[in-house]
């Protein structure tokens, strides 16, 4: 006779309402299952691995109890951090900017977790991280499926998404698989106040002021002729020949449609504003120490940013 399929109940809900694992469970106690909440059978073998299980149903899946119980430890271990009972969840996370690996608790002034929020735009998330009793974040767990594109546009909250067998694993470090909050190592957070003075200093004393929007990227630099700082700036190009004019204007009274003895013609370039020299290409873009080194210059906010970052990481690895 063929045996029921049996689910595989990672942690189960004890008559205080609390999730523990097959390993703290004890024998002879009822245990449900966080999905369905039906009874589970802990099985404490001495062959096999601890584990608490329940027949498949039209219910409860395997799917659907990694989900919801992911979805329960994180608000169980945020309450007892609250309660004074557990440790401070820690976020982690790769800066955008160098790539070390950052540390940081959860901010003190989350005040609580609530499962399944529904939001004012009519989204539910997994779990809302309170503050002053509003939700001030969200936790979205993945099962199997990433969070839906439009609800993660939609979310008017920042959000992060977390594998739900890493927070089986350990519910006290959230690793997220993507998220929507501004990553940056204290180091890289003072190097971009440092990018933003240094520059700011270089465009009052040069006259030459900084643009805005997203399309033209700048940094600081030296002239290769007579080593003063300038401000140096990029723009998207089609190709590395793309000799033609920025689109966006004003355009900086220091790019100018020069001749280039290199490239026997003219093209639109970096100039000095003290000494007028042109700023050739291969100098700004493709030497190593360059801080325009490795950017790609597309037409698009995202490499915009993506553009301004590696500016600035290139500044403090030269620095």
């Amino acid at each position: 006779m063929a045996k029921s399929v049996q689910l595989k109940v990672p942690v189960a809900l004890n008559n205080q309402n609390r999730l523990c694992t097959p390993q703290q469970a004890i024998k002879k106690r009822d245990y449900i299952c966080p999905s369905c909440k039906e009874r589970v059978i802990l099985r404490q073998g001495e062959i096999k691995t601890a584990h608490f299980a329940h027949k498949a149903s039209e219910v409860c899946n395997q799917e659907t109890i990694l989900h919801k119980a992911a979805k329960h430890l994180i608000v169980q271990t945020i309450s007892d951090w609250k309660s004074g009972q557990g440790d401070i969840p820690i976020l982690q996370k790769v800066c955008e900017v160098c790539g070390e690996t950052i540390k940081q608790p959860l901010p003190d002034k989350v005040e609580s977790a609530m499962l399944e929020h529904r939001m004012d735009e009519g989204f539910i998330v997994d779990v809302a991280l309170m503050v002053k009793g509003a939700p001030a974040a969200a936790v979205e767990i993945r099962a199997s499926h990433t969070v839906d594109e439009q609800k993660a546009k939609s979310i008017s909250i920042p959000f992060i998404e977390i594998d739900a067998h890493k927070v089986i694993e350990n519910s006290k470090v959230f690793s997220p698989i993507q998220d929507t909050f501004n990553w940056r190592c204290h180091k890289c957070e003072n190097a971009e106040k440092d990018f933003v003075v240094k520059v700011s200093r270089i465009s009052k004393q040069t006259r030459v002021p900084l643009p805005t929007g997203k399309y033209y990227r700048y940094g600081p630099g030296k002239c290769y002729k007579c080593k003063r700082e300038i401000i140096i700036f990029a723009w998207p190009k089609t190709s590395e020949w793309d000799r033609s004019q920025p689109k966006v204007k004003p355009i900086p009274k220091t790019i100018q449609l020069r001749y280039g003895h290199t490239i026997g013609n003219k093209y639109w370039a970096n100039t000095c504003p003290y000494c007028k020299a042109i700023q050739g290409d291969f100098f700004l873009f493709y030497e190593f120490n360059s801080p325009f080194f490795g950017i790609s210059r597309k037409e698009s906010k995202q490499s915009y940013d993506e553009d301004m970052q590696t500016i600035v990481r290139n500044i403090l690895i030269n620095d």
